[in-house]
C-alpha cells in the first residue's frame, strides 16, 4: 500500500513538472532577432549624353570597355529587388528601355551623345533623386563644369571667371541635400583615348585622335546600402580605376577589441576594457605597449592605408605619454596562429590593429582619446584645370574639376567629424 501511494505521488509530480515545462508558464528570455541585412532594392544608371561625351564612343576606346563592364556587372549584383535601370541623361533624363544587353550594343552602335551643354548641378539634382529608399543611382560623366550654351557666348570667360563661384556653390547645394537626407557618394576615375570633337571652356572644337581623357563614374546612395554596392561591383570589375573618393563615411567607429597577448610589451599590465590596469611600473625605459583591434572596413579606402593612418591619427593622452607605434592590416598581423580562442576571434572581427606605448604615466587615471578626423584626399587637384585650349594643359585633366570636387567636399567636411573616436582609461 505504501508503495502504491509513493508510485502514485511520483506520477503525479513528474507529470506536473511535465505539464509545467510543455506549457512553459515560466518567463523565458527572448531570442533576439538578428537585424535585417542591407539589400539594394535597385539600381540605376544614367549615361551623360551631352556632346563633349561623343569622342569617348567613336572608335575603339576603354571607355566603352570600360562601361560596358561595369552596366553588365552591376545587373548581377545581388541581392536587388529590380532589374538594372537604365537612363540617359543631358538637360533632362531619359529612361533607356532596351534592356542590358542593348544598352551594351548601343554603345558601339548608336549615336548616343548627342545633347547640348550639360549643367552638373542639374544632373546631379535628378541623379540623386534616385538614390533613396535603398536604391543606388550611377553616373557616368566626363565632369565638365559649365554654363549653359547661350551664356558662354554671351560671356566666353564666364567658365573660368565664375566655375569657382556660381558653378562650385550650385555643386555644393546639391550635395548639402544630399548628406542632410544621409546620402553618401563615391567617385572613381577613370582614363580612356577620345576621338572628336572636344569642347573647352570656351565652347571651342577641337578634333583629337586618341588623346587620352577623364571621365568618371559616381555611385551616391544610402551609407550602408551604398557601402554594399561598392563591395560587390569592386570584387566584380577587372576595370580598376586611377583614384577613388568616398564621400559621406557613416557612424564614427567608436568600438574596439583589446587584445591582452597580442604586441605586448610590458609584463604587469591587464586589459580590462575600456581599462588598462596595473601600470606602476612604467617607465620610459620599460614601457608597456597594447593593441587595439578596429573594424575600418567601413571607411574609405585612402583612410584604412598604413600611411594615412599614421599620418592622421590623433592620441590626447593628458599628463601621460602615449604614442602610436604600428598599424597593421589584419593580415600582416604575424604568429597570428599563435593566439588563443578568445584573441583570435577579436582578430577576426578587426580590419586594423592599433599598437601603443605608454611610456610615462604620472596620475593614478589618466582618460586617454584616440581620434581619426574626417579628411578627404585630393588627387583631384593635380587632375584639374582652367585652361583646357592645349593639349598640355589638357593632358589627363578636367576642367574646373577641382571647384566640383570641393563643392562635394565640403558638403560633408563639416569640421566636426571623425572616422574614429576611442576611449581608453590607464590606470596605475
Amino acid at each position: 500500500m505504501i508503495r502504491t501511494r509513493f508510485s502514485l505521488v511520483l506520477l503525479l509530480t513528474l507529470g506536473a513538472a511535465w505539464w509545467f515545462s510543455g506549457c512553459n508558464l515560466a518567463p523565458q528570455e527572448e531570442t533576439p532577432t538578428a537585424p535585417k541585412a542591407d539589400t539594394i532594392r535597385q539600381i540605376n544608371v544614367f549615361l551623360e549624353t551631352s556632346a563633349s561625351m561623343n569622342g569617348y564612343l567613336r572608335g575603339s576606346t576603354e571607355f566603352k570597355d570600360i562601361v560596358s563592364e561595369l552596366v553588365t556587372k552591376a545587373a548581377q549584383i545581388e541581392p536587388v529587388r529590380r532589374p538594372l535601370a537604365l537612363y540617359t541623361i543631358d538637360k533632362d533624363l531619359k529612361p533607356y528601355s532596351g534592356g542590358v544587353s542593348a544598352f551594351v550594343e548601343s554603345l558601339a552602335t548608336t549615336p548616343l551623345a548627342t545633347g547640348k551643354s550639360s549643367e552638373l548641378h542639374r544632373i546631379f539634382e535628378q541623379v540623386g533623386a534616385k538614390a533613396r529608399n535603398g536604391e543606388v543611382a550611377i553616373l557616368i560623366s566626363d565632369c565638365v563644369l559649365s554654363f549653359p550654351d547661350a551664356e558662354i557666348r554671351k560671356n566666353p570667360e564666364i567658365n573660368r571667371t565664375d566655375a569657382s563661384s556660381v558653378l562650385k556653390n550650385a555643386i555644393n547645394q546639391q550635395f548639402a541635400q544630399l548628406r542632410k537626407d544621409t546620402i553618401s557618394a563615391s567617385v572613381y576615375a577613370f582614363e580612356s583615348a577620345f576621338n572628336g570633337t572636344y569642347y573647352d571652356y570656351q565652347n571651342k572644337k577641337q578634333v583629337l585622335n586618341g588623346e587620352q581623357r577623364p571621365f568618371y563614374v559616381w555611385a551616391i546612395g544610402k551609407q550602408r546600402v551604398l557601402t554594399l554596392f561598392n563591395q560587390q561591383l569592386q570584387e566584380r570589375l577587372n576595370a580598376k580605376p586611377e583614384h577613388r573618393l568616398d564621400f559621406g563615411a557613416g557612424q564614427t567607429v567608436t568600438d574596439y577589441n583589446l587584445f591582452f597577448t597580442l604586441n605586448r610589451e610590458g609584463e604587469t599590465w591587464e586589459a580590462d576594457k575600456p581599462a588598462i590596469n596595473n601600470l606602476k611600473k612604467v617607465k620610459p625605459d620599460a614601457p608597456a605597449e597594447f593593441a587595439l583591434g578596429v573594424d575600418l572596413s567601413g571607411l574609405p579606402a585612402y583612410a584604412q592605408t598604413e600611411e594615412f593612418l599614421t599620418k592622421n591619427l590623433a592620441v590626447s593622452a593628458g599628463n601621460a605619454r602615449v604614442k602610436l607605434v604600428k598599424v597593421e592590416e589584419r593580415d600582416d598581423v604575424k604568429d597570428a596562429e599563435k593566439l588563443k580562442a578568445n584573441e583570435s576571434r577579436m582578430l577576426s572581427e578587426s580590419s586594423h590593429v592599433l599598437t601603443f606605448r605608454v611610456s610615462q604615466l604620472f596620475d593614478a587615471q589618466t582618460p586617454v582619446t584616440i581620434t581619426l578626423p574626417v579628411r578627404y584626399d585630393t588627387w583631384y587637384v593635380d587632375q584639374s584645370t582652367m585652361d583646357d585650349r592645349t593639349p598640355e594643359n589638357r593632358q589627363g585633366k578636367t576642367f574646373a574639376l577641382q571647384h566640383l570636387m570641393n563643392g562635394v567636399r565640403e558638403a560633408y567636411e563639416t569640421g566636426a567629424g571623425s572616422f574614429l573616436k576611442l576611449s581608453v582609461t590607464l590606470n596605475q
